[in-house]
């Protein structure tokens, strides 16, 4: 069985749907946002300001986080990323695709997590970001699931208590 690109996906909505031409393939322009866009979102999560983090989103955003429910909405997801606010972290994300046409793009690639300082938590993964151009022609995330590559390291045993001496 022959797999169908993403634009050809997009070709096939546009079909079912009723649209009679297919949607117009994505510029560099929009290459180039999807970058930035990325890069910033990585920058935001090393940073404190909730708001930058929020920004790429669209109002109706949903995030799918790993082993959680979904997060839907800018207002759910200013609460999850103002949980995350004790936590100093640094996230690299790198873009590996990007594909689409017309209104819509993904971008998918690896993360590398780290809590601050180093020696706290690492987790590498992959993500996926889903994009939609909205009417002032400006792209926003309409759509962000990850995962780590490997399972979550399991909790240190407890310490145990320290022998009582014997008495004579």
């Amino acid at each position: 069985m022959r797999r169908l690109g993403a634009a050809s996906l997009l070709l096939v909505f546009a079909a079912l749907s009723g649209c009679r031409s297919a949607p117009p393939p994505l510029t560099d322009a929009d290459m180039a946002a999807a970058r930035q866009m990325t890069t910033a979102l990585g920058a935001a999560s090393g940073s404190s300001d909730v708001e930058a983090m929020v920004a790429p989103y669209a109002a109706d955003a949903m995030l799918m986080p790993p082993m959680m429910p979904l997060v839907k909405g800018t207002d759910q997801i200013r609460q999850f990323y103002k949980g995350m606010m004790g936590v100093k972290v640094s996230l690299q994300l790198t873009q590996e695709t990007a594909d689409g046409a017309g209104d819509f793009m993904y971008t998918s690639g690896k993360y590398r997590y780290q809590e601050q300082p180093p020696a706290t938590g690492t987790e590498d993964g992959k993500y996926l970001l889903v994009f939609r151009r909205g009417a002032d022609a400006k792209w926003k995330i309409l759509a962000e699931s990850w995962s780590a590559n490997a399972p979550p390291a399991p909790p240190a045993p407890p310490a145990k208590p320290a022998a009582k001496a014997r008495r004579r």
